[in-house]
């Protein structure tokens, strides 16, 4: 019995968009910090942080329960049972093909966070 290799597309996809969010809310932490040392840090920059925070760390994982619960499933099956992997590798698209636009709808609003508090310190100087 051999091993799955392939990674289904729809893994790959999800992984990307959950690692961009990751990055924006690090590059989001990472202005407001800015500001922070600068003594410029306002109301206003600290709730967008912790909209950024609440965008990555409930919304975007509440979205993308379903797929993660069956990407770790195709994980394991791909090596232990790989024809039970097809299945749920086609599972695992239909579940993302739902997820995908509100993830991608989370991501642009991690973009638009950024690029607010980008704003917000350019403002300051």
């Amino acid at each position: 019995m051999a091993a799955v290799s392939e990674v289904p597309e729809s893994l790959r996809r999800l992984n990307i968009l959950l690692e961009a969010m990751f990055i924006a809310h690090e590059t989001i932490y990472d202005l407001h910090s800015d500001l922070v040392r600068a003594d410029r840090a306002t109301p206003i920059s600290k709730e967008l942080l912790a909209e950024s925070a609440r965008v990555l760390l409930q919304s975007a994982l509440k979205a993308s329960a379903g797929t993660r619960r069956l990407a770790a499933k195709w994980h394991e099956q791909s090596v232990l049972n790989p024809e039970a992997a097809e299945d749920t590798a086609l599972e695992l698209d239909t579940e993302f093909a739902y997820a995908e636009p509100t993830l991608r709808a989370l991501l642009a609003r991690e973009t638009a966070i950024a690029a607010k508090l980008r704003a917000l310190a350019a403002d300051s100087r």
